[in-house]
Protein backbone atom coordinates (compact mmCIF):
# COMPACT_ATOMS: atom_id res chain seq x y z
CA UNK A 1 0.00 0.00 0.00
CA UNK A 2 1.03 3.49 -0.95
CA UNK A 3 1.47 6.39 1.95
CA UNK A 4 1.27 9.97 0.65
CA UNK A 5 1.04 13.51 2.19
CA UNK A 6 -1.64 16.07 1.18
CA UNK A 7 -0.06 19.41 1.40
CA UNK A 8 -1.53 23.21 0.34
CA UNK A 9 0.23 26.18 -0.34
CA UNK A 10 -1.97 28.88 -0.26
CA UNK A 11 -1.26 31.91 -1.92
CA UNK A 12 -2.49 35.38 -2.05
CA UNK A 13 -4.36 34.43 -5.38
CA UNK A 14 -5.22 30.78 -5.14
CA UNK A 15 -4.00 27.66 -3.74
CA UNK A 16 -1.75 24.78 -4.75
CA UNK A 17 -2.37 21.29 -3.74
CA UNK A 18 -0.10 18.50 -3.87
CA UNK A 19 0.11 14.35 -3.03
CA UNK A 20 3.85 13.35 -1.99
CA UNK A 21 4.67 9.82 -1.64
CA UNK A 22 7.33 8.98 0.88
CA UNK A 23 10.10 9.88 -1.51
CA UNK A 24 9.18 13.39 -2.50
CA UNK A 25 7.78 12.60 -5.49
CA UNK A 26 4.40 14.57 -6.24
CA UNK A 27 1.61 12.14 -7.55
CA UNK A 28 -1.07 14.53 -8.19
CA UNK A 29 -1.27 18.29 -8.10
CA UNK A 30 -4.07 20.98 -8.65
CA UNK A 31 -4.91 24.56 -8.47
CA UNK A 32 -7.85 26.36 -7.24
CA UNK A 33 -7.98 30.72 -7.62
CA UNK A 34 -10.27 32.39 -5.19
CA UNK A 35 -10.59 36.43 -5.41
CA UNK A 36 -8.95 39.47 -3.61
CA UNK A 37 -11.70 41.60 -2.49
CA UNK A 38 -10.84 45.81 -2.49
CA UNK A 39 -13.70 47.58 -0.65
CA UNK A 40 -11.93 50.54 -0.15
CA UNK A 41 -8.71 52.43 -0.87
CA UNK A 42 -6.08 50.38 0.98
CA UNK A 43 -8.31 47.94 2.03
CA UNK A 44 -7.61 44.46 0.72
CA UNK A 45 -9.39 41.53 2.01
CA UNK A 46 -10.81 38.06 1.17
CA UNK A 47 -13.28 35.01 2.33
CA UNK A 48 -12.73 32.59 4.42
CA UNK A 49 -15.50 30.00 3.03
CA UNK A 50 -13.40 30.59 -0.40
CA UNK A 51 -10.44 29.62 1.42
CA UNK A 52 -12.06 25.89 2.44
CA UNK A 53 -14.32 25.03 -1.10
CA UNK A 54 -10.75 25.93 -2.32
CA UNK A 55 -8.87 23.31 0.13
CA UNK A 56 -12.06 21.29 -0.45
CA UNK A 57 -12.12 20.71 -4.15
CA UNK A 58 -8.39 20.74 -4.37
CA UNK A 59 -8.33 17.61 -1.56
CA UNK A 60 -11.20 15.67 -3.34
CA UNK A 61 -8.98 15.96 -6.86
CA UNK A 62 -5.83 15.01 -5.94
CA UNK A 63 -7.15 12.29 -3.85
CA UNK A 64 -9.96 10.98 -6.02
CA UNK A 65 -8.57 7.63 -6.87
CA UNK A 66 -6.69 7.08 -3.94
CA UNK A 67 -7.72 5.27 -0.81
CA UNK A 68 -8.22 7.35 1.61
CA UNK A 69 -6.41 5.26 4.05
CA UNK A 70 -3.16 6.09 2.16
CA UNK A 71 -3.24 9.83 3.50
CA UNK A 72 -0.93 9.41 6.12
CA UNK A 73 -1.00 13.69 6.78
CA UNK A 74 -2.02 16.92 6.00
CA UNK A 75 0.31 20.50 6.13
CA UNK A 76 -0.43 23.99 5.13
CA UNK A 77 1.58 26.41 3.68
CA UNK A 78 -0.51 29.71 4.07
CA UNK A 79 -0.02 33.88 3.31
CA UNK A 80 1.13 35.42 6.42
CA UNK A 81 -0.08 38.23 8.80
CA UNK A 82 -3.61 37.09 7.74
CA UNK A 83 -6.49 38.08 10.44
CA UNK A 84 -9.79 35.73 10.36
CA UNK A 85 -11.66 36.77 13.92
CA UNK A 86 -14.31 34.02 14.90
CA UNK A 87 -16.70 33.55 17.62
CA UNK A 88 -16.46 30.98 19.91
CA UNK A 89 -18.34 28.61 17.86
CA UNK A 90 -16.25 29.17 15.17
CA UNK A 91 -18.04 31.82 13.13
CA UNK A 92 -16.75 33.97 10.81
CA UNK A 93 -16.83 37.33 11.83
CA UNK A 94 -15.44 39.38 8.97
CA UNK A 95 -13.57 39.09 6.02
CA UNK A 96 -10.25 38.03 6.32
CA UNK A 97 -8.00 40.97 6.33
CA UNK A 98 -5.30 40.06 3.64
CA UNK A 99 -1.31 40.64 4.18
CA UNK A 100 -1.80 43.37 1.55
CA UNK A 101 -4.55 44.92 3.20
CA UNK A 102 -3.01 49.14 4.26
CA UNK A 103 -5.70 50.66 6.23
CA UNK A 104 -4.00 50.57 9.82
CA UNK A 105 -1.67 53.68 9.25
CA UNK A 106 -2.79 55.47 11.87
CA UNK A 107 -3.07 52.49 14.45
CA UNK A 108 0.83 52.11 13.04
CA UNK A 109 1.72 55.57 13.94
CA UNK A 110 0.29 55.47 17.05
CA UNK A 111 2.07 52.72 18.33
CA UNK A 112 5.07 54.11 17.06
CA UNK A 113 4.40 57.17 18.65
CA UNK A 114 3.67 55.52 22.34
CA UNK A 115 7.15 53.49 22.24
CA UNK A 116 8.97 56.38 20.50
CA UNK A 117 10.42 54.28 17.72
CA UNK A 118 9.19 52.69 14.49
CA UNK A 119 9.02 49.52 15.43
CA UNK A 120 5.25 48.25 13.68
CA UNK A 121 3.79 49.11 10.31
CA UNK A 122 0.20 49.39 8.69
CA UNK A 123 0.56 45.70 7.99
CA UNK A 124 1.26 44.24 11.28
CA UNK A 125 -0.62 42.46 13.66
CA UNK A 126 -0.79 44.57 16.66
CA UNK A 127 -1.79 47.87 14.25
CA UNK A 128 -4.75 45.75 12.10
CA UNK A 129 -5.93 44.29 15.77
CA UNK A 130 -6.02 47.97 17.14
CA UNK A 131 -8.01 49.10 13.45
CA UNK A 132 -10.38 46.47 14.85
CA UNK A 133 -10.68 47.14 18.09
CA UNK A 134 -11.04 50.96 16.85
CA UNK A 135 -13.34 50.63 14.17
CA UNK A 136 -15.03 47.18 14.76
CA UNK A 137 -15.95 47.23 17.81
CA UNK A 138 -18.55 44.74 18.68
CA UNK A 139 -17.01 42.48 16.16
CA UNK A 140 -14.13 42.86 18.47
CA UNK A 141 -15.48 41.87 21.85
CA UNK A 142 -17.24 38.84 20.32
CA UNK A 143 -13.89 37.73 18.63
CA UNK A 144 -12.79 34.38 20.30
CA UNK A 145 -9.88 34.27 18.88
CA UNK A 146 -8.08 35.79 15.90
CA UNK A 147 -7.09 33.70 13.55
CA UNK A 148 -4.71 33.16 10.85
CA UNK A 149 -5.11 31.30 7.43
CA UNK A 150 -3.63 28.32 9.00
CA UNK A 151 -4.99 28.31 11.82
CA UNK A 152 -8.66 28.37 10.34
CA UNK A 153 -7.71 25.83 8.13
CA UNK A 154 -6.49 23.75 10.70
CA UNK A 155 -9.90 24.74 12.94
CA UNK A 156 -11.86 23.80 9.82
CA UNK A 157 -10.15 20.58 9.83
CA UNK A 158 -9.91 19.14 13.67
CA UNK A 159 -12.59 21.47 14.99
CA UNK A 160 -9.43 22.93 17.46
CA UNK A 161 -9.58 26.61 17.19
CA UNK A 162 -6.25 26.87 19.60
CA UNK A 163 -4.31 24.09 21.07
CA UNK A 164 -3.88 24.27 24.95
CA UNK A 165 -1.24 26.66 26.38
CA UNK A 166 1.06 23.54 27.36
CA UNK A 167 0.63 21.87 24.04
CA UNK A 168 4.44 20.37 23.29
CA UNK A 169 4.65 21.89 19.61
CA UNK A 170 4.29 26.00 20.56
CA UNK A 171 6.79 27.69 18.92
CA UNK A 172 9.62 28.94 20.78
CA UNK A 173 10.56 32.44 19.95
CA UNK A 174 13.54 34.59 20.96
CA UNK A 175 12.80 36.57 24.01
CA UNK A 176 14.09 39.91 22.35
CA UNK A 177 11.10 39.54 19.53
CA UNK A 178 8.49 37.68 22.56
CA UNK A 179 9.44 41.24 24.52
CA UNK A 180 9.02 43.17 21.11
CA UNK A 181 5.56 41.10 21.09
CA UNK A 182 4.42 41.58 24.21
CA UNK A 183 5.53 45.81 24.11
CA UNK A 184 3.60 46.33 21.15
CA UNK A 185 0.51 44.53 22.11
CA UNK A 186 0.14 45.94 25.33
CA UNK A 187 0.38 49.43 23.80
CA UNK A 188 -1.88 49.15 21.76
CA UNK A 189 -4.48 47.02 24.42
CA UNK A 190 -5.18 44.15 22.57
CA UNK A 191 -6.19 41.00 24.50
CA UNK A 192 -3.33 38.75 23.30
CA UNK A 193 -5.91 35.71 24.79
CA UNK A 194 -7.81 36.52 21.82
CA UNK A 195 -4.53 35.33 19.40
CA UNK A 196 -4.71 31.39 18.77
CA UNK A 197 -0.97 30.16 19.75
CA UNK A 198 0.89 29.18 16.94
CA UNK A 199 2.63 25.39 16.86
CA UNK A 200 6.00 24.15 14.87
CA UNK A 201 5.46 23.14 11.35
CA UNK A 202 6.51 19.09 12.09
CA UNK A 203 4.57 18.76 15.34
CA UNK A 204 0.98 17.73 15.27
CA UNK A 205 -1.92 20.11 16.20
CA UNK A 206 -4.96 17.65 16.06
CA UNK A 207 -6.50 14.92 13.85
CA UNK A 208 -9.14 15.61 11.15
CA UNK A 209 -12.57 15.41 12.91
CA UNK A 210 -15.77 13.68 11.11
CA UNK A 211 -16.56 16.99 9.81
CA UNK A 212 -13.59 17.81 8.15
CA UNK A 213 -13.13 14.58 7.11
CA UNK A 214 -16.82 14.66 5.42
CA UNK A 215 -16.18 18.00 3.51
CA UNK A 216 -12.62 16.79 2.47
CA UNK A 217 -13.50 13.38 1.32
CA UNK A 218 -10.89 11.48 3.77
CA UNK A 219 -11.32 9.52 6.82
CA UNK A 220 -11.49 10.75 10.47
CA UNK A 221 -7.84 10.53 12.30
CA UNK A 222 -4.97 11.90 9.87
CA UNK A 223 -3.02 13.94 11.90
CA UNK A 224 -2.92 17.51 10.65
CA UNK A 225 0.25 19.37 11.19
CA UNK A 226 0.97 22.68 12.53
CA UNK A 227 1.80 23.88 9.22
CA UNK A 228 3.69 27.12 8.50
CA UNK A 229 3.86 30.21 6.52
CA UNK A 230 4.93 30.49 3.04
CA UNK A 231 8.37 31.84 3.49
CA UNK A 232 9.86 28.94 5.56
CA UNK A 233 7.88 26.51 3.26
CA UNK A 234 8.80 28.02 0.07
CA UNK A 235 12.56 28.19 1.52
CA UNK A 236 12.28 24.12 2.53
CA UNK A 237 10.81 23.32 -0.74
CA UNK A 238 13.63 24.73 -1.87
CA UNK A 239 16.17 23.13 -0.03
CA UNK A 240 17.10 25.75 1.56
CA UNK A 241 17.01 24.05 4.83
CA UNK A 242 20.89 24.73 6.98
CA UNK A 243 22.52 27.72 8.25
CA UNK A 244 22.92 30.75 5.93
CA UNK A 245 20.80 29.11 3.11
CA UNK A 246 18.96 31.42 0.78
CA UNK A 247 16.58 31.95 -1.48
CA UNK A 248 14.22 34.05 -3.18
CA UNK A 249 10.53 33.37 -4.38
CA UNK A 250 8.85 34.63 -7.32
CA UNK A 251 5.00 34.32 -6.68
CA UNK A 252 2.26 36.55 -6.55
CA UNK A 253 4.93 38.40 -3.92
CA UNK A 254 8.09 38.01 -3.54
CA UNK A 255 11.17 37.81 -1.31
CA UNK A 256 14.82 36.92 -0.76
CA UNK A 257 15.04 35.38 3.12
CA UNK A 258 17.84 33.46 4.72
CA UNK A 259 18.44 31.29 7.45
CA UNK A 260 19.67 32.71 10.76
CA UNK A 261 21.02 30.48 13.95
CA UNK A 262 21.05 33.64 16.19
CA UNK A 263 18.47 36.81 16.55
CA UNK A 264 19.94 40.11 14.42
CA UNK A 265 19.01 44.29 14.42
CA UNK A 266 16.29 44.22 11.94
CA UNK A 267 15.94 47.31 9.54
CA UNK A 268 12.48 48.47 8.82
CA UNK A 269 10.09 45.75 7.09
CA UNK A 270 12.76 43.09 7.93
CA UNK A 271 11.14 40.20 10.46
CA UNK A 272 12.90 36.86 11.88
CA UNK A 273 10.39 34.12 11.47
CA UNK A 274 10.13 30.53 12.51
CA UNK A 275 12.01 28.33 9.93
CA UNK A 276 10.81 24.78 9.68
CA UNK A 277 13.82 23.87 11.95
CA UNK A 278 13.00 24.97 15.77
CA UNK A 279 16.48 25.63 15.82
CA UNK A 280 16.88 27.79 13.17
CA UNK A 281 15.07 31.33 12.06
CA UNK A 282 14.53 33.05 8.74
CA UNK A 283 15.37 36.64 8.07
CA UNK A 284 13.77 38.40 5.25
CA UNK A 285 11.62 40.97 4.17
CA UNK A 286 8.32 41.06 1.36
CA UNK A 287 7.89 42.99 -2.16
CA UNK A 288 3.88 43.17 -1.72
CA UNK A 289 3.65 42.58 -6.21
CA UNK A 290 6.19 40.67 -7.84
CA UNK A 291 4.66 38.44 -10.50
CA UNK A 292 0.82 39.93 -9.43
CA UNK A 293 3.03 43.14 -11.34
CA UNK A 294 3.94 41.48 -13.44
CA UNK A 295 0.76 39.57 -14.79
CA UNK A 296 -0.83 43.05 -14.62
CA UNK A 297 1.79 44.70 -16.97
CA UNK A 298 0.86 41.11 -19.34
CA UNK A 299 -3.48 41.66 -19.00
CA UNK A 300 -2.78 45.20 -20.67
CA UNK A 301 0.22 44.81 -22.70
CA UNK A 302 -0.51 41.47 -24.23
CA UNK A 303 -4.56 40.86 -23.55
CA UNK A 304 -5.51 39.39 -26.58
CA UNK A 305 -2.60 37.20 -26.48
CA UNK A 306 -3.69 36.45 -22.84
CA UNK A 307 -7.28 35.28 -24.33
CA UNK A 308 -6.14 33.72 -26.98
CA UNK A 309 -3.35 31.40 -25.71
CA UNK A 310 -4.02 31.48 -21.81
CA UNK A 311 -0.26 30.33 -19.61
CA UNK A 312 1.68 30.07 -23.11
CA UNK A 313 1.39 33.42 -23.13
CA UNK A 314 4.15 33.17 -20.72
CA UNK A 315 6.59 32.00 -23.79
CA UNK A 316 5.62 34.49 -25.67
CA UNK A 317 6.70 37.25 -23.16
CA UNK A 318 9.87 35.79 -22.34
CA UNK A 319 10.77 35.48 -26.33
CA UNK A 320 10.00 39.36 -26.60
CA UNK A 321 11.71 40.19 -23.92
CA UNK A 322 14.83 38.89 -24.36
CA UNK A 323 15.22 40.27 -27.17
CA UNK A 324 15.57 43.46 -25.37
CA UNK A 325 18.78 44.93 -24.39
CA UNK A 326 19.84 44.40 -20.58
CA UNK A 327 18.80 47.63 -19.26
CA UNK A 328 15.68 47.85 -20.93
CA UNK A 329 16.73 50.71 -23.09
CA UNK A 330 16.90 53.67 -20.03
CA UNK A 331 12.96 52.71 -19.48
CA UNK A 332 12.35 51.96 -15.89
CA UNK A 333 9.48 50.64 -13.40
CA UNK A 334 8.40 50.45 -10.36
CA UNK A 335 6.11 47.02 -8.83
CA UNK A 336 4.01 49.14 -5.73
CA UNK A 337 0.73 48.19 -7.17
CA UNK A 338 -0.06 47.38 -3.38
CA UNK A 339 2.43 49.87 -1.68
CA UNK A 340 5.45 48.18 -0.14
CA UNK A 341 7.05 46.19 2.56
CA UNK A 342 10.60 45.64 1.56
CA UNK A 343 12.85 47.14 1.03
CA UNK A 344 11.12 49.87 0.84
CA UNK A 345 8.93 50.29 3.78
CA UNK A 346 6.04 52.89 2.30
CA UNK A 347 2.04 51.66 1.87
CA UNK A 348 1.44 54.60 -0.43
CA UNK A 349 3.66 53.65 -3.16
CA UNK A 350 2.73 52.80 -6.26
CA UNK A 351 3.95 51.17 -9.29
CA UNK A 352 4.67 53.33 -12.08
CA UNK A 353 6.77 53.39 -15.50
CA UNK A 354 9.44 55.90 -15.43
CA UNK A 355 11.66 57.68 -18.33
CA UNK A 356 9.43 56.41 -21.73
CA UNK A 357 10.51 57.20 -25.30
CA UNK A 358 8.91 56.50 -28.68
CA UNK A 359 11.51 54.08 -28.80
CA UNK A 360 10.17 51.42 -26.34
CA UNK A 361 7.66 48.77 -27.37
CA UNK A 362 5.50 46.68 -24.86
CA UNK A 363 8.09 43.98 -24.39
CA UNK A 364 10.48 46.46 -23.23
CA UNK A 365 7.71 47.61 -20.33
CA UNK A 366 7.36 44.02 -19.48
CA UNK A 367 11.39 43.86 -19.32
CA UNK A 368 11.54 46.45 -17.21
CA UNK A 369 9.02 45.13 -14.95
CA UNK A 370 11.14 41.99 -14.65
CA UNK A 371 14.67 44.03 -13.92
CA UNK A 372 12.24 46.09 -10.82
CA UNK A 373 11.80 42.70 -9.39
CA UNK A 374 15.53 42.11 -9.67
CA UNK A 375 15.91 45.50 -8.12
CA UNK A 376 13.58 44.78 -5.29
CA UNK A 377 15.81 41.81 -4.58
CA UNK A 378 18.75 43.58 -4.81
CA UNK A 379 18.20 45.88 -2.08
CA UNK A 380 16.71 42.96 -0.10
CA UNK A 381 20.43 41.60 -0.26
CA UNK A 382 21.56 44.78 0.46
CA UNK A 383 19.83 44.82 3.78
CA UNK A 384 20.67 41.10 4.71
CA UNK A 385 24.65 41.72 4.27
CA UNK A 386 23.75 45.27 6.37
CA UNK A 387 21.66 43.26 8.98
CA UNK A 388 23.31 39.84 9.16
CA UNK A 389 26.45 40.38 7.80
CA UNK A 390 27.00 38.04 5.10
CA UNK A 391 26.15 37.60 1.06
CA UNK A 392 25.11 34.29 0.08
CA UNK A 393 27.32 32.69 -2.26
CA UNK A 394 24.38 30.81 -4.38
CA UNK A 395 20.31 31.34 -3.98
CA UNK A 396 17.79 28.95 -4.40
CA UNK A 397 14.82 30.63 -6.57
CA UNK A 398 11.53 29.49 -6.89
CA UNK A 399 7.67 29.82 -7.55
CA UNK A 400 5.84 30.79 -10.93
CA UNK A 401 8.60 33.47 -11.75
CA UNK A 402 11.61 31.62 -11.86
CA UNK A 403 10.19 28.93 -14.64
CA UNK A 404 11.49 32.21 -17.03
CA UNK A 405 14.49 31.25 -17.94
CA UNK A 406 15.31 34.59 -19.14
CA UNK A 407 14.39 36.34 -15.87
CA UNK A 408 16.35 33.89 -13.92
CA UNK A 409 19.26 35.22 -16.13
CA UNK A 410 18.55 38.56 -15.58
CA UNK A 411 18.08 38.04 -11.76
CA UNK A 412 21.77 36.71 -11.77
CA UNK A 413 23.03 39.39 -13.58
CA UNK A 414 21.53 41.79 -11.39
CA UNK A 415 22.66 39.76 -8.06
CA UNK A 416 25.76 38.99 -9.37
CA UNK A 417 25.19 35.22 -7.59
CA UNK A 418 24.82 31.79 -9.23
CA UNK A 419 20.95 31.21 -9.23
CA UNK A 420 19.44 27.52 -8.83
CA UNK A 421 15.98 26.43 -9.53
CA UNK A 422 14.77 23.37 -8.06
CA UNK A 423 12.63 20.27 -9.76
CA UNK A 424 8.93 21.19 -9.45
CA UNK A 425 9.49 24.74 -8.55
CA UNK A 426 6.15 26.28 -9.09
CA UNK A 427 5.13 23.68 -6.36
CA UNK A 428 7.81 24.32 -3.96
CA UNK A 429 5.41 25.88 -0.65
CA UNK A 430 3.51 22.73 -0.99
CA UNK A 431 6.54 20.80 -1.16
CA UNK A 432 7.58 22.09 1.84
CA UNK A 433 4.45 22.06 3.70
CA UNK A 434 4.68 17.96 2.75
CA UNK A 435 8.69 17.85 4.14
CA UNK A 436 7.37 19.50 7.42
CA UNK A 437 4.48 16.54 7.74
CA UNK A 438 7.77 13.72 6.58
CA UNK A 439 9.61 14.79 9.47
CA UNK A 440 6.73 14.88 11.72
CA UNK A 441 5.90 11.49 10.56
CA UNK A 442 9.18 10.53 10.65
CA UNK A 443 9.86 9.18 7.39
CA UNK A 444 12.88 11.80 7.09
CA UNK A 445 15.03 13.98 9.33
CA UNK A 446 16.12 17.67 9.16
CA UNK A 447 19.84 16.51 7.93
CA UNK A 448 17.84 14.42 5.15
CA UNK A 449 15.02 16.38 4.01
CA UNK A 450 17.10 18.35 1.66
CA UNK A 451 18.24 15.44 -0.35
CA UNK A 452 14.67 15.06 -1.61
CA UNK A 453 14.92 18.61 -3.41
CA UNK A 454 17.31 18.28 -6.14
CA UNK A 455 18.67 21.25 -8.88
CA UNK A 456 16.88 21.38 -12.54
CA UNK A 457 18.48 24.35 -13.84
CA UNK A 458 21.33 26.97 -12.43
CA UNK A 459 22.01 30.45 -13.74
CA UNK A 460 25.11 31.90 -13.23
CA UNK A 461 25.91 35.91 -13.57
CA UNK A 462 27.60 37.18 -16.13
CA UNK A 463 30.36 39.77 -15.16
CA UNK A 464 29.85 41.76 -18.18
CA UNK A 465 26.12 43.21 -16.83
CA UNK A 466 27.64 43.89 -13.69
CA UNK A 467 28.36 47.95 -14.17
CA UNK A 468 25.40 48.48 -16.17
CA UNK A 469 22.99 46.92 -13.33
CA UNK A 470 24.85 48.43 -10.95
CA UNK A 471 24.16 52.13 -12.39
CA UNK A 472 20.92 51.30 -13.23
CA UNK A 473 19.76 50.29 -9.62
CA UNK A 474 20.78 53.46 -8.42
CA UNK A 475 18.84 54.93 -10.59
CA UNK A 476 15.92 52.78 -9.79
CA UNK A 477 16.32 54.26 -5.73
CA UNK A 478 16.37 57.61 -6.46
CA UNK A 479 12.89 57.49 -8.30
CA UNK A 480 11.47 56.07 -5.23
CA UNK A 481 13.32 59.47 -3.00
CA UNK A 482 12.14 61.88 -5.80
CA UNK A 483 8.29 60.46 -5.49
CA UNK A 484 7.65 59.24 -1.98
CA UNK A 485 6.30 62.71 -0.83
CA UNK A 486 3.59 62.49 -3.50
CA UNK A 487 2.63 58.52 -2.87
CA UNK A 488 2.31 60.28 0.69
CA UNK A 489 -0.19 62.90 -1.18
CA UNK A 490 -2.19 60.89 -3.31
CA UNK A 491 -2.53 58.08 -1.43
CA UNK A 492 -2.85 58.53 1.80
CA UNK A 493 -6.08 58.62 3.31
Amino acid sequence: MSEYIAAYDFGTSGVKGLLADRSGHIEKVCEVPYPLLNPKPLYVEQSPKDYWDAVCKVTREITWDVDPSEVKGLSFSVQAINIIPVDKDGNVLYNAISWLDGRAIEEAEFINDAIGAPVVRSQDLQSRLLWIKKNLPDIYEKTEYFLDCDSFLQYKCTGIMAPPADFAGLLKYDPSIQEYIDITMSVAGIDTSKISPAVQACKVFGVLDEKGASDLGLIPGIPVFGGMIDVPAAAAGCGCLKEKDAHIYLGTSGWLSALLREPVELSEGAYLIPSIDPDLMIYGGCTNACCKMLNWAIDHFYSKEHEEMGSKVFDLINKEASGISAGSDGLYATPWLFGEQFPVCDPNARAMFFNINEKHSRAHFINAVMESICFSMKGQLELLKKDAGFTPEVLGADGGGSLSDHWMQMMADVLQIPVRIPENTRHSGALGAALAAAIGLGWCTFDDAGSLIHTEKEFLPRPEYKDLYESKYENYKMIYEMSKEMFSRLNAE
